[in-house]
């Protein structure tokens, strides 16, 4: 279990010169690669709108996809001669290491036939096409998933190997909380996110019952109103929009219960330091007025689970905090937080109390970004954030994302970029059945000899689902984006089309229209589970795209796009 969380800053540059080891029309030599002869192009589609004839031609029509995958424990070069292009035609050389290691620069290697610079769009915002921005909570919420993963790993450990009789009223275990308080009943919350905990007060303000017999309290600060933060009719507005989206039997929170599983229940009985499911615990949704300075939008906190003997600052509770602030800022965006949040709280229950098992922070969170992908369309007529805020986010990094080294006290925005980018990208490659068995048959963490990996067990889900591998997958989704794939047109496996999930539609997502970034430097390397690439537009009167000594690293998988 990958448990290093790296700390890593991704600048921009426009000099593509930096990002790989040989620049086109004369850069230095390539790094040492072992000459392969099997190192050559093979095409990667096929059927309508495949321009990809064989490996060294172009239909001069479509969508062109080749790939090299390089399996072998050393770098190798080839030579890229692909016939049939015109001028205006954009190649893109895409190179993906889809392992968990790192590996040896690669290279573009020499261009010989000229061609023009790709223009890339100024002044690109991660946030294009998404309305009024978010607040900048990633790095927050990367750090309180870090928290809940200690607290995952110490329940994990302390898991006995026999169920103890805790559900008895008499036991210590069983908190003793108010269920379905009435409207108007006040209570102290706990925001556990500063270093310092802060107290608020707060009062029920709405109460919606849930199919399987909890309900969801809905919990306000009084001062959100009282300092002029809202109107007391917009406030009301707000909240009305909010809780019609999470609550009732066809509400996001209960379509998440469906899919993955109940927020909580009897296998807390296994432990003596949690808050029991007897009776039945609510869900409480607790709305802040914190101050401006706080970095979180929105959190879910399992040491809220625990009890106070075990935890002093625990709220004893099943909870969610909501900064007042996005609700101002963005209330679909807060909404959709709200169910991301969700996700994060069955997983707790469903994984780490129920089956002892608990994801690295990376497919934590790209399992919660999947909710966003699937369930808060369904309920927010339509709005997604992967595909408004995160795909076109990580157009605009350039690559050199490490996915698997997740920053806690970095920036973090471009892993949930890529998080979320590649999550949607599976979405639609598999429906809804790698999402679901996130919670039920990855089995990361377990311990065993050697310990399974949260990439290993992604790997066994893919391939269970039909795929090749994890890095397969990866490689296509490296060049569905940096190759700025349409939502229609593309070949099959590519792209980002509208297809249905079992009960929910998948909407399609054009790339070729976004703006993208300037290569990523790499100077730190070519790191694990990254993506790099370089872009070239076929010049005037030229008929082939040839580019020599393209290095490819060991693990790595070239792929070119021509359009």
């Amino acid at each position: 279990m990958n448990l290093k969380q790296k700390s890593r800053n991704y600048l921009f540059s426009p000099l593509f010169c930096l990002a790989l080891a040989s620049c086109g029309g004369g850069g230095g030599p390539a790094p040492a690669a072992s000459q392969s002869p099997s190192a050559a192009l093979v095409p990667d589609c096929s059927g309508a709108g495949c321009g990809a004839v064989d490996g060294n031609s172009y239909s001069g029509t479509g969508i062109g996809v080749w790939r090299y995958s390089n399996s072998s424990g050393a770098a190798a070069t080839l030579d890229i001669n692909i016939s049939g292009v015109a001028a205006g035609k954009v190649a893109t050389l895409v190179f993906s290491n889809g392992s968990e290691a790192s590996a040896t620069t690669p290279s573009s290697g020499v261009l010989a036939s000229p061609v023009t610079s790709s223009p890339v769009l100024a002044d690109a915002s991660p946030f294009a096409g998404s309305g009024a921005e978010p607040l900048n909570h990633d790095d927050a919420h990367a750090q309180m998933l870090e928290k809940n993963r200690v607290i995952s790993a110490g329940l994990i450990r302390s898991r006995p190997t026999a169920t103890p009789d805790l559900l008895s009223s008499n036991s210590a275990a069983v908190s003793r909380l108010s269920f379905a308080p009435a409207i108007g009943t006040s209570r102290s919350w706990i925001d556990n996110f500063p270093a310092t905990p802060a107290t608020y007060a707060a009062s029920v303000q709405f109460v919606c019952p849930l199919p399987g017999g909890r309900n969801v309290v809905w919990w306000v600060d009084p001062t959100i109103v009282s300092s002029g933060k809202f109107t007391a009719a917009a406030w009301s507005a707000a909240l009305t929009t909010m809780q019609a989206s999470y609550c009732g039997s066809n509400g996001g929170l209960a379509q998440i219960n469906t899919l993955l599983g109940d927020v909580w229940g009897s296998a807390a009985a296994n432990f003596t330091n949690v808050i029991q499911d007897t009776p039945v615990q609510d869900i409480n949704v607790v709305l802040l007025n914190v101050p401006a300075s706080s970095a979180w939008s929105g959190y879910f906190f399992g040491g809220n689970n625990l009890l106070k003997t075990s935890s002093a600052t625990s709220n004893e509770a099943l909870a969610f905090f909501i900064n007042a602030d996005q609700i101002k800022v963005d209330l679909n965006f807060a909404t959709s937080t709200l169910l991301h949040e969700s996700t994060h709280m069955v997983n707790f229950y469903q994984r780490t109390v129920a089956r002892g098992v608990a994801h690295d922070t990376w497919l934590e969170e790209t399992s919660a970004m999947m909710t966003e992908d699937i369930v808060v369309p369904a309920v927010l007529g339509g709005y997604n954030k992967i595909l408004s805020v995160r795909l076109p986010s990580y157009l605009v990094t350039g690559g050199n994302v490490s996915y698997v080294n997740w920053p806690t006290l970095a920036n973090s925005a471009p892993n949930y970029a890529i998080g979320g980018g590649f999550g949607a990208f599976l979405n639609r490659r598999y429906g809804l059945s790698i999402y679901q068995q996130l919670v039920t048959s990855c089995a990361d963490g377990v311990p065993a000899t050697p310990a399974l990996t949260s990439y290993a067990c992604l790997e066994r889900l893919i391939k269970a689902a039909g795929g090749i591998s994890f890095g397969d997958e990866f490689a296509r989704f490296g060049a569905t984006v940096f190759g700025q794939l349409p939502a229609v047109g593309s070949p099959a496996a590519y792209g980002y089309p509208g297809t249905v999930a079992g009960a929910y539609q998948l909407q399609a997502k054009n790339l070729a229209t976004l703006p993208i970034g300037p290569a990523a430097p790499l100077a730190l390397g070519y790191a694990a589970t990254s993506h790099t690439y370089r872009r070239d537009v076929v010049g005037a009167g030229k008929t082939s795209y040839v580019r020599n000594g393209v290095a490819v690293p060991a693990n790595t998988t070239l792929m070119v796009i021509i359009k």
